[in-house]
C-alpha cells in the first residue's frame, strides 16, 4: 500500500468517525431535554436519620417544595403538585411547631 492509499484511507476513517459523532450529538441535541436532565437528578436517597430537623433546614426544604411546585405547577402536573402540596404542608406544620 503506498503513503497515497494510507492517506486516502485515513481520510475515510476520520470522515465516517465525525460524521457518526455529529449525527449522534445532533440527536443528542434534538432529543434530550430539560424534563430528561431533571429526572435524571430527581430520585436522591431517602433520609434514614430521624433526627429533628432546624429551622433554616425546614426552610431550605420549603423552598425547594415550592421551587418543585412552581415547576410542576408550570408543566401542568397538577397530580405532581398534589403531593408536593401535600409535602409543603408537612413542613409548614413542623415550622409552626417551632
Amino acid at each position: 500500500m503506498t503513503k497515497k492509499e494510507m492517506n486516502e484511507l485515513a481520510d475515510l476513517i476520520v470522515d465516517k468517525l465525525l460524521t457518526t459523532y455529529i449525527r449522534e450529538q445532533a440527536t443528542w441535541y434534538t432529543t434530550s431535554s430539560m424534563d430528561d436532565i431533571y429526572n435524571t437528578f430527581k430520585q436522591k436517597p431517602k433520609r434514614k436519620s430521624k433526627k429533628k430537623m432546624t429551622e433554616s433546614d425546614l426552610l431550605g426544604e420549603l423552598a425547594k417544595l415550592l421551587t418543585k411546585l412552581e415547576y410542576h405547577k408550570n408543566k401542568e402536573e397538577y397530580e405532581i403538585c398534589a403531593e408536593i402540596q401535600k409535602k409543603i404542608n408537612d413542613v409548614n406544620e413542623k415550622l409552626s411547631k417551632l
